[in-house]
């Protein structure tokens, strides 16, 4: 997915893409290792906009995943709904020499580009991953599983009598504090 620059007419350009699982191998490879499995297609509608050299790209993704619960460890499916912003820069002249810049919170945001042409492959492919929950539940009131026998608590009761916490405190609520 590549764009060039000068299809960005008047400044701005709006684009709509359907894309396969094929054209994101990295994707692909994270479903060989029980990660995260992306349902063909994968939308994304994207509105780009160019002030000088810096093209600032709005956009949105449509997609459908397939996870693991992290409580009780059923599979389910996940529809990712997210919008997203990305700034495009020109890179730049690498046979000067690099001195260490602070980084500004605007700037961390950036992407380069070479040769007046827009790679969006990989930037789509880390929206995809960054949409992805860190602990996904399969819904909001999900029990999980039980500690003791491993039962989940969604489907079936367990019998297991819960462990009695040894609170050491316990031995301080008798006291009566008074201000004095």
């Amino acid at each position: 997915m590549r764009l060039e620059l000068k299809d960005i007419k008047g400044g701005m350009l709006e684009q709509d893409y359907s894309c396969t699982l094929d054209e994101f191998p990295d994707l692909i490879n994270l479903v060989e290792k029980d990660a995260p499995k992306f349902q063909e297609p994968l939308v994304f509608k994207l509105r780009l906009q160019r002030t000088g050299k810096y093209v600032e790209v709005d956009g949105h993704l449509d997609a459908v995943v397939g996870l693991n619960c992290g409580r009780c460890l059923q599979d389910f499916e996940l529809s990712l709904s997210e919008s997203f912003s990305v700034t495009f820069v020109p890179r730049g002249n690498e046979d000067e020499p690099e001195e260490e810049i602070e980084l500004d919170a605007d700037e961390l945001g950036l992407v380069t580009y070479v040769d007046e042409t827009i790679e969006l492959h990989d930037t789509l492919q880390e929206q995809l991953l960054m949409a992805v929950p860190i602990s996904p539940l399969c819904h909001e009131g999900c029990r999980g599983l039980c500690p003791e026998c491993g039962t989940n608590l969604n489907i079936e009761k367990c019998h297991c009598t819960g462990k009695i916490f040894n609170n050491k405190f316990n031995a301080l609520a008798g006291i009566d504090f008074k201000r004095t």
